[in-house]
């Protein structure tokens, strides 16, 4: 039975705080503009932090490193972002050279567009997007779920598993009035789940937020960087 309330109470988590943000930053601005999206991510974080410390003070034996805040084992996960970023950038390139995602840099290109968004992608986006999914809730699935999936010699934890399926539905767009899918983008989702059990390994291996937020920022940072040199 706990199993269960700790799925559905991810399951709200993952559904309401993006929801949420969305509603509050189209208050204050364009839908899907630079500004939007920090007000979006800002609020996003706001809410998962929020939530880990109204937990921690009802669970007085787990303190906020549980939840990732730490540096453990910062060497190995500096390491392991050092070599994913040099497969990334040659993924990306040549990713960007086949398919062209010219149309997805969708602002003016100016000095302060380019920075703002940049900053977006590198440092915004992976502290809140982390903060909510391996911090939050990957660390919720952790304390219910400890066991591994085991296939052969090959295992994974469910935690991995189960966060990185959260992670990939909040990059599903939902229809909340009529519970219908009315946007997904299907090589997107894939190279969600990827990252997303990269990101979840490196946070379950280090103990640690710091390789998924950097790999994160990294990953998303990279993507748009190489969308703006390559014409």
């Amino acid at each position: 039975m706990k199993k269960i309330i700790a799925l559905l109470i991810c399951m709200i988590i993952t559904l309401l705080y993006p929801k949420m943000g969305y509603e509050i930053a189209s208050t204050f601005s364009q839908q899907f503009g630079i500004t939007w999206n920090y007000i979006h991510h800002l609020v996003q974080f706001a809410l998962a932090l929020l939530t880990i410390l109204i937990f921690l003070r009802i669970r007085k034996d787990k303190s906020i490193s549980d939840f990732g805040f730490n540096l453990k084992n910062r060497k190995w996960s500096l390491k392991t972002v050092l070599n994913f970023t040099i497969g990334w950038i040659l993924i990306t390139t040549i990713f960007n050279l086949i398919f062209t995602f010219k149309n997805h840099v969708s602002f003016e290109t100016n000095g302060l567009n380019i920075f703002t968004s940049l900053f977006f992608d590198f440092i915004i986006t992976p502290i809140s997007e982390e903060t909510l999914f391996r911090g939050l809730i990957f660390s919720l699935l952790l304390m219910f779920f400890p066991g591994k999936l085991r296939i052969g010699k090959f295992s994974v934890s469910y935690s991995v598993l189960l966060s990185t399926l959260f992670f990939s539905l909040a990059h599903i767009g939902i229809d909340y009035q009529n519970l219908t899918i009315i946007y997904i983008d299907f090589i997107q989702l894939v190279f969600t789940i990827g990252l997303g059990i990269f990101y979840a390994i490196m946070r379950e291996k280090s103990q640690s937020l710091l390789g998924p937020m950097i790999a994160h920022g990294v990953s998303d940072g990279v993507i748009k960087t190489v969308q703006l040199i390559i014409p």
